[in-house]
């Protein structure tokens, strides 16, 4: 009896032994567990955090490009152009229609651009210093707010690249849209001259009242347009008098037609004495004067071209001036 009363504390001391043992060991565990899970806390709280700042300094791209309503463009001598959006569209500096063309390239840029690679160590010194003294300044705002600011660099060797940084990154980067092949930096301009509407004449035929055109050396060639509808048109020489007979209905249509998008070319800057030379009323070719059904009228005095003496050749023979 003695002897199974042994046996019995014995076998309940090795069972309490085990299960202290089972419970250290359960302990053990159940700290190794919450160790492991502290470590995934950390790697997707703080490296995520970490990986998601070094993502943005590499994110120059904006999705919502309708909602840009201003650009700020700084060059390395300190010129700004300002691009700002109003219910009539885009201005520049505020004051000047901006054409309309150049805006949707500037604003497909900024929602294309990715990056194509970093910058490889021996060239990033140099890029660095290029872009702290010769970068383009490029701030997007949506109404008041910064969404993105950048600077822009010059081409890479091949002109396929364009190096660029973005503002609060320390490592210059290489950029690119892809499908093009050639550099961004050109369509970061500070000149308002480039953004500036080329307008001269923008009106559809429905909205057209008058057209006079008037010839000063010759106004028997003079006339003008009484606009009723596209299809009733009349006509009057320079004298006023109402031109009788058939009209080429269609040929009329077409040049009412191309008055929607009359352009010029280019703004050539004149010197004063060159302007008071060519501005006189014997170079006078031409006025022309639109009137909208709103009563508006906007007129145009183009005048002869001349070129220092240059000849210029129409149908073979020297003219006095550019016919064009």
């Amino acid at each position: 009896m003695l002897l199974w009363e042994s046996c019995c504390s014995t076998v309940e001391k090795e069972n309490i032994l085990v299960n202290k043992f089972a419970m250290k060991k359960n302990v053990i565990y159940l700290i190794i567990l919450a160790l492991l899970a502290f470590a995934v806390i950390y790697l997707f709280k703080f490296k995520g955090d970490r990986s998601s700042i070094a993502s943005q300094l590499k994110d120059f791209a904006i999705a919502d490009t309708a909602a840009i309503s201003r650009v700020v463009i700084t060059d390395k001598q300190g010129k700004i152009l300002v691009l700002k959006k109003e219910k009539s569209g885009w201005f520049v500096n505020d004051t000047i229609p901006a054409r309309k063309d150049i805006v949707q390239v500037l604003l497909e840029t900024l929602k294309r651009i990715e990056v194509k690679s970093p910058v490889n160590k021996p060239m990033r010194e140099n890029v660095m210093k290029q872009l702290s003294t010769g970068a383009i300044k490029v701030q997007v705002y949506n109404n008041d707010d910064l969404q993105k600011s950048f600077f822009v660099g010059g081409p890479t060797m091949d002109g396929t690249g364009t190096f660029m940084i973005l503002a609060d990154a320390d490592e210059p980067l290489i950029t690119h849209i892809p499908g093009f092949d050639g550099y961004l930096t050109v369509r970061f301009n500070t000149n308002a001259e480039i953004w500036r509407d080329r307008e001269i004449f923008r009106y559809h035929p429905s909205f057209i009242d008058a057209i006079e055109v008037q010839y000063p050396t010759s106004p028997a060639e003079s006339f003008v347009l009484k606009v009723a509808n596209k299809d009733q048109v009349s006509i009057a020489n320079g004298k006023g008098e109402m031109v009788k007979g058939n009209v080429n209905a269609d040929f009329l249509r077409s040049y009412l037609e191309g008055y929607m998008n009359i352009q010029y070319e280019n703004i050539i800057q004149l010197a004063p004495s060159t302007r008071d030379s060519v501005l006189v009323p014997q170079n006078l070719l031409a006025t022309i004067t639109v009137v909208n059904k709103e009563g508006t009228q906007k007129s145009i005095q183009i005048y002869k071209r001349y070129w220092n003496g240059r000849a210029f050749v129409n149908k073979g023979t020297e003219v006095e001036f550019d016919q064009d």
